[in-house]
């Protein structure tokens, strides 16, 4: 099928659907999923649709953010195996701030096998994980709690995580670009993560390959504000394109 053809295909699908994911449109174009992100970026270029999460949205749309509950059964075993990658950057006796997120939860499940940690989070569900753990000390930072994240944001959250520092962060992203950095879809969740990320002497970023190349509604951080940016895969071009920038990139052991 001819490029042409198979942009006229998309942008039926975009106009029809209104949201359409990468995994949709190469089944049914039967091309790569690496094909069709290379695709959806040209004809967002041309300015015919909006490149969204995981896929493509009329031009103009501002996706839905969707709740941790609908985001936790995708991806499973990649958010596992990046948390499982994560883990062994995380010491006893460590201080860490632990992001609102599905990725981060997983995290937050295997940190039982580590003695004598302190943890600041603004999830409420991971607060809840950790202290069922029995064994750290646990830091809930006050403030609004969001139905849809279940992450604690506004003034209060940002005044309290404004009096901690902590040794590492570990944080997620809805989004990941070369040039608009890292992204999240709520303006408060941002606010909150870039405090987060400047109470930490080291960052990390727990993002599945599906975030690489997009940009959301909020930027919180550039590129070089991270330490390192942990995932599950990686096409050679986009990593390559990444590292060229300076940005380390540590891809998880199957």
């Amino acid at each position: 099928m001819l490029a042409t053809e198979r942009h006229s295909k998309i942008l039926e699908n975009v106009n029809k659907e209104k949201t359409v994911t990468v995994a949709e449109l190469s089944k049914l174009l039967d091309v790569s999923e690496v094909t069709i992100r290379k695709d959806l970026i040209k004809l967002e270029q041309e300015g015919l649709l909006s490149r969204v999460h995981g896929g493509a949205s009329i031009a103009g749309f501002l996706p839905l953010e969707r709740s941790f509950t609908e985001k936790q059964t995708e991806r499973m075993e990649e958010k596992a195996r990046i948390a499982r990658q994560a883990l062994l950057h995380v010491q006893p006796g460590d201080t860490l701030i632990l992001g609102a997120g599905t990725t981060t939860m997983e995290l937050a499940k295997l940190l039982g096998q580590v003695a004598e940690l302190t943890v600041v989070t603004n999830a409420v569900n991971i607060a809840m994980e950790l202290n069922s753990h029995g064994v750290h000390q646990v830091i809930l930072i006050g403030g609004e709690m969001r139905a849809k994240s279940f992450a604690v944001v506004g003034a209060v959250a940002e005044d309290n995580l404004k009096k901690l520092s902590v040794y590492k962060c570990f944080i997620g992203a809805d989004g990941i670009h070369e040039k608009d950095g890292f992204s999240t879809l709520s303006l408060a969740e941002s606010h909150v993560n870039r405090i987060m990320m400047e109470r930490a002497r080291k960052v990390y970023v727990l993002a599945d390959h599906t975030k690489f190349g997009e940009s959301h509604f909020s930027s919180f951080a550039d590129l070089s504000a991270v330490d390192r940016i942990i995932t599950d895969r990686l096409d050679a071009q986009m990593q390559a394109s990444f590292l060229d920038l300076g940005v380390k990139i540590e891809v998880a052991q199957g």
